[in-house]
C-alpha cells in the first residue's frame, strides 16, 4: 500500500475514534415497510486464493467480492477475524495481501482473531493502520489496559433507520505469540460492559462477532442476554452451522472455514422490533471472480511461488498431515521429522514440535521451500532450554490435556517415547515416558529443543519458567528454516511412525464424555469398531453398514441385511447414515428382538419438534421414550432428520439387555 494510501487510512481510523461509537445515518427517512437491512459475515481469511481440496474448491476474495456485490439493497459488511497467519501465505505477507483486498471489497466492520497476532501485536496495528475498515474488541486491551491499537470497543450502526450495535470478542490468544503488548480480557465480563454501553445508544438490536467455540458462545448468549446474534468463528471447513438458540429471534451463526460462506441476515424493522431471517450464500466453483480482485490474487500468488519454488530435498513417502488432525493426539510422520529437524540442529537431549503449529501436509516427490513454510507457517523461534524432570512430566501431561477437543499444544517427539490413557483425567493421562529406553528422573536435566512460544507459556508451558535457557529466542533459527535444513541434509527423507507414542483409549472419549462408558463396553467387545488410532469419532454420523454389522453381532443369528427387512427399513445405500428417526425404529426392533417384550408406543411424542417426525416412526420413538431408552436433545427436541451419531448409537446399543 502506497504512503498515500496508507495515511487516508491513518486519518479515517482517528476520525472514527473521535467518538464513542461508530454509526451510519441513512440520508432518508424510510418508509416503515422499506426498513431492511442485510448484515453479511464471513471469517477465516486464511488464503486469497480459493482453497481446492478434497471438499472442493471454495473462498478467494474475488468470490467474496462477487457475492457481496450480488446483495441488494442497504447492507453491512463484517469479516471476523483470523486474516493474518496460520498459514504459508499468512506467515510469508502478515496479513496486508487481505487487509487490501477487503479495502476493494469493500467491508465495514472487522473483529481480531487470534492469528491476526501470529506476526505480533506490531503487525496487528500496521494491518489496522492499513484498513479502511473499523476494527473493534471488546476485550482486547494492550499492557497499558486500554483498547488493544486503540480500537472501538464496540460499533453502533445506523442504515434504513436500524440501529445495530455489534461487539467483538476473542479467545484463546494463548495460541499465538506472546510478546506482553496484548491482553485477553474475560469474554462474558467484557461482553457485558460493552452491551451496557450499547444500551444507552437505543439501538434496536445487538450482536457479538466472536473467536471462540459455539459452546462457548451459547454460555455467553446465556449470561448476556441482551445479545440476540453471535456470528462465530468456522466450526468445519465443509459445512455452514446455525444455531437457532431461540426460534426466529436468536442465532449463532458459523460460516464455512476459508471464506467458504457468508452468512446474510436480513434485518427488517417492524412496530413490534426487528425481525429476522437467513440465507447461507456458498463462495463455491459456481461464483464468478470479480476480476479486478482475482488479478490481485494471482499476483500475490506468483510472488509466493517464485519466493518459495526452490527444491530442497525429496521425499520418499507423502507427509500427510491428516484429514483429522492427527499429529493434535497421535504419532504423525510429520512431527517426527520436524521434531528431529529440532534435536538435529541443535544436538539436545529431546525435541518437542507443537502438534497445532503444523498447518499442511507435504507430497511425494520433491520437497521446496515452500513445502517447508507451509507446514511451519507461524516462523517460531526454536530455542533450547536446560529443564528437570518434573518439568518435562508437567510438560507431557499438559500436552495431552486437550487432546479430546484437538488443542494444539499435543506434542511431537524426539529423542522420547511417551504412553497416554485418554480414559483417565487430565493430569494423570501419562502412563509411561523414557528416555533412551529409561524412565525420566524427576530430578536429572535435560537439554531440550522447543519452540520460543512454548517456552514462553503459549499452550499452557508454564512449567518452564524457572528453566534455564541455552539459546534464546535473539540467537535461535525458525522452525521452518530448521525443517528445511534438515531436509536437505538428508536429501531423501523417509519419516515414519515408530511408535515414539502410546494412545490407549480414544483421545476423542475421555473419561468425561457422556457416552464414554458405553463405547468403551461395545470396543471392548468388538461389536464396535475405532475409526482409527486413538479416535472413535462420536460426533461422526453412523451408517447403515456400521448399525447393521454391530446389531447382528448382539443377534449372531441375524445377518447385517436382515436387520434392515427385519426393522422395516428396508433396504439401501449402506453408505447412507441413518437418521435419529431411523435409528429409533431399529433400537426398538432391536429391543424386541433380543428380549422377546414388546414395547408400546404412543401416535404422538411430548417433543416440541413432534410434527416434523414421520408418521411410520412416531410409535418407535415415543417407546424408547417411554422405556427410558431415548431422550431428546436440546430444548426438547427430538431433531429427527438430524443424523445420528456414533456416540448416540453406542449409548442405545449399551442399553439393550443383553
Amino acid at each position: 500500500m502506497s504512503k498515500l494510501r496508507r495515511s487516508a487510512a491513518a486519518a479515517l481510523l482517528s476520525a472514527s475514534l473521535m467518538a464513542p461509537l461508530w454509526s451510519y445515518a441513512p440520508n432518508v427517512q424510510a418508509a416503515e415497510s422499506d426498513r431492511m437491512v442485510s448484515f453479511l459475515y464471513f471469517n477465516d481469511g486464511h488464503e486469497i486464493s480459493p482453497v481446492s481440496d478434497k471438499l472442493g474448491t471454495r473462498g478467494g476474495v474475488a468470490r467474496i467480492k462477487t457475492l457481496v456485490d450480488s446483495v441488494q439493497g442497504e447492507k453491512i459488511v463484517a469479516f471476523g477475524g483470523d486474516l493474518g497467519g496460520g498459514t504459508l501465505f499468512g506467515g510469508v505477507f502478515k496479513g496486508f495481501p487481505m487487509v487490501e483486498a477487503f479495502n476493494q471489497i469493500p467491508i465495514d466492520l472487522a473483529n481480531f482473531g487470534q492469528h491476526d497476532f501470529d506476526a505480533g501485536a506490531e503487525n496487528t496495528k500496521k494491518l489496522v493502520e492499513a484498513s479502511k475498515f473499523s476494527w473493534i474488541s471488546s476485550n482486547l486491551t494492550g499492557s497499558d489496559g486500554k483498547p488493544f491499537g486503540q480500537v472501538p470497543e464496540y460499533a453502533v450502526i445506523e442504515k434504513q433507520g436500524i440501529r445495530i450495535g455489534v461487539i467483538g470478542l476473542t479467545s484463546a490468544m494463548e495460541t499465538t505469540t506472546k510478546d506482553g503488548s496484548v491482553q485477553q480480557r474475560d469474554v462474558i465480563e467484557s461482553a457485558k460492559k460493552a452491551v451496557e454501553q450499547i444500551k444507552q445508544q437505543k439501538v434496536d438490536i445487538i450482536m457479538a462477532l466472536t473467536q471462540e467455540p459455539v459452546a462457548d458462545d451459547k454460555a455467553l448468549m446465556a449470561a448476556v442476554p441482551d445479545i440476540q446474534v453471535i456470528f462465530t468463528e468456522e466450526e468445519a471447513e465443509e459445512q455452514t452451522f446455525v444455531h437457532e438458540v431461540e426460534a426466529g429471534n436468536k442465532f449463532i451463526f458459523a460460516p464455512q472455514g476459508n471464506m467458504g460462506s457468508i452468512v446474510h441476515l436480513r434485518l427488517n424493522k417492524a412496530q413490534d422490533g426487528v425481525k429476522l431471517s437467513h440465507e447461507i450464500l456458498k463462495a463455491d466453483e459456481t461464483v464468478a471472480e470479480e476480476e479486478a480482485l482475482a488479478k490481485l490474487a494471482a499476483d500475490y500468488q506468483t510472488k509466493l511461488d517464485t519466493e518459495l519454488g526452490k527444491k530442497v530435498a525429496v521425499l520418499a513417502n507423502d507427509l500427510p498431515y491428516g484429514d483429522n488432525h492427527e499429529s493434535r493426539f497421535r504419532e504423525t510422520a510429520i512431527g517426527n521429522l520436524i521434531a528431529d529437524a529440532y534435536r538435529d540442529y541443535y544436538h539436545t537431549d529431546i525435541a518437542f514440535a507443537n502438534g497445532g503449529g503444523i498447518r499442511a501436509s507435504a507430497k511425494k516427490g520433491d520437497f521446496t521451500l515452500k513445502d517447508a513454510k507451509a507446514i511451519l507457517p507461524f516462523g517460531n523461534k526454536i530455542v533450547v532450554a536446560e529443564v528437570t524432570g518434573d518439568m518435562l512430566l508437567a510438560a507431557l501431561e499438559n500436552s495431552v490435556a486437550g487432546v479430546d477437543r484437538l488443542a494444539g499444544g499435543f506434542l511431537q517427539v524426539s529423542g522420547l517415547t511417551y504412553v497416554y490413557d485418554a480414559n483417565k483425567p487430565v493430569g494423570s493421562r501419562i502412563v509411561e515416558a523414557s528416555i533412551n529406553r529409561q524412565p525420566i528422573q524427576k530430578d536429572a536435566k535435560y537439554k531440550v529443543a522447543m519452540s520460543s512460544f512454548m517456552y514462553t507459556g503459549g499452550d499452557n508451558y508454564t512449567m518452564f519458567t524457572n528453566a534455564k535457557a541455552l539459546v534464546g529466542a535473539n540467537e535461535a533459527l525458525t522452525d521452518f528454516e530448521l525443517l528445511a535444513a534438515y531436509a536437505s541434509k538428508l536429501k531423501t527423507v523417509d519419516a515414519k511412525p515408530e511408535a515414539r507414542i502410546t494412545v490407549r483409549g480414544y483421545a476423542d472419549v475421555p473419561a468425561s464424555h457422556w457416552a464414554q462408558p458405553a463405547i468403551k463396553a461395545l470396543t471392548d467387545k468388538a461389536i464396535l469398531t475405532s475409526i482409527d488410532e486413538g479416535r472413535f469419532a462420536p460426533q461422526a454420523s453412523v451408517t447403515r453398514r456400521e448399525a447393521g454389522a454391530a446389531i447382528s453381532k448382539l443377534l449372531p443369528e441375524a445377518s447385517a441385511s436382515s436387520v434392515w427387512t427385519g426393522s422395516g427399513l428396508g433396504t439401501g445405500d449402506e453408505s447412507a447414515a441413518l437418521s435419529r428417526e431411523e435409528l429409533a425404529v431399529v433400537i426398538r426392533w432391536l429391543y424386541e428382538t433380543k428380549t422377546g417384550k414388546p414395547l408400546q408406543g404412543a401416535a404422538s411424542t411430548t417433543f416440541a419438534d413432534d410434527a416434523q417426525i414421520a408418521g411410520g416412526f412416531k410409535p418407535a420413538v415415543a417407546a424408547l421414550v417411554q422405556a427410558g431408552l431415548v431422550e431428546g436433545r436440546s430444548t426438547g427436541q427430538f431433531a429427527p432428520k438430524e443424523k445420528a451419531t456414533r456416540a448416540e448409537f453406542a449409548h442405545l446399543l449399551a442399553k439393550i439387555p443383553s
